[in-house]
């Protein structure tokens, strides 16, 4: 998982006609000090600049993501041996996410049919509702007997969890079932992008009547302020709220303990007793 404790950025002056502003910041990060994240800026700073003299165009070699994935750390999760098993982070529009290496989470996103698919369904084509994912799911796993799954219902689509089996988000495994599942296209883009598999735990801003945060992490002390009685609102509405309802489980294999632990938190977080979905 790419995420990183320190943050420092510098600077740079820009022309306003690209950018609609006269600098902007470019991030530095290390999981180690500050002044790491110093370094790390100031070279990218440095190679930033050498693109800009070479013209917008060039700006599409600057590789902006650092290797790192811009988020507050708010919890790291540990088996009782110490090792990390998940962390948790709030993304950039302030929902709390569970990032893990070793716990296969997928979404699949369902759209509301249209009078186009309804008509196709005249035709033989089936109606991809939640009960078409779900039939999909089962199928795999019959042909899986081996893994074990618990499926849920968000409120675009389902979101499933493997319970007895870890899978490498980058390997030809995870794409050849997250094909085979229907699971989203940009769900499975991130997973390798980021070497992890998320989870979003609490709903997202703008379903409970809400706007998105004003600043994004690192925020300084100003910003930061405002961020806190921002989100004091956020989880009082959050909390009337369920991200998930659970659906069913597929597969009679034993849990794994310590993916039985990271679903017990999910669970905990994400599938609260509230009857809307958000």
């Amino acid at each position: 998982m790419k995420f990183a404790k320190h943050w420092q950025s510098i600077a740079v002056a820009v022309n306003k006609d690209w950018f609609g502003r006269s600098e902007v910041a470019v991030w530095g990060a290390s999981d180690t000090s500050a002044e790491e994240a110093g370094r790390q800026a100031q070279s990218r700073a440095e190679r930033f600049k050498t693109l800009l003299s070479r013209g917008l165009a060039a700006l599409r070699e600057y590789e902006y993501w650092n290797g790192y994935i811009r988020e507050e750390v708010v919890e790291e999760i540990t088996a009782a041996d110490g090792r990390v098993l998940a962390v948790l982070t709030r993304n950039s529009y302030g929902a709390t996410v569970l990032n893990t290496e070793s716990v296969l989470f997928g979404d699949i996103d369902i759209a509301e049919p249209g009078l186009f698919s309804r008509l196709l369904t005249l035709f033989g084509r089936p109606l991809r509702d939640e009960s078409y994912y779900l039939k999909r799911i089962e199928d795999y796993q019959k042909t899986q007997p081996q893994l074990s799954f618990k499926v849920y219902r968000t409120c675009a689509g389902l979101r499933f969890v493997i319970t007895n089996a870890s899978f490498q988000p980058e390997s030809k495994a995870v794409v050849a079932l997250f094909t085979a599942l229907g699971v989203d296209p940009l769900y499975r883009h991130l997973c390798r992008q980021q070497t992890c598999y998320r989870a979003r735990l609490t709903p997202k801003p703008w379903r409970l009547g809400l706007e998105r945060p004003d600043s994004r992490f690192p925020r300084n002390e100003r910003e930061q302020a405002q961020f806190e009685r921002w989100l004091q609102q956020y989880r009082l509405a959050a909390s009337r709220k369920s991200v998930t309802r659970l659906l069913k489980t597929v597969g009679t294999a034993n849990a794994d303990p310590d993916i039985a632990h990271i679903i017990e938190l999910h669970d905990r977080y994400a599938c609260s007793s509230a009857a809307e979905l958000a």
